[in-house]
């Protein structure tokens, strides 16, 4: 596995964890509604954060340098 792709699963995973510890204290403090808001906005940042990641790694394009025989 790339470097990376792992960051990117930290990320994600992270971001999941923090969008379920969020919504729960927004439940206790605001209201079911709120945690919807919150978790579907923390959701929303770790699934844009993934994908800006991988297009960014589509669009870098490794180089081969070849040597020509003499």
């Amino acid at each position: 596995m790339e470097r990376n792709q792992a960051r990117v699963i930290v990320v994600s995973l992270t971001s999941t964890l923090a969008a379920i510890s969020i919504g729960y204290l927004g439940v206790q403090f605001f209201g079911k509604n709120a945690m919807y808001m919150i978790a579907t906005g923390m959701f929303g940042l770790g699934t844009g954060g993934s994908i800006g990641q991988i297009l960014v790694e589509k669009r870098q394009q490794r180089v081969v340098q070849t040597q020509l025989r003499q």
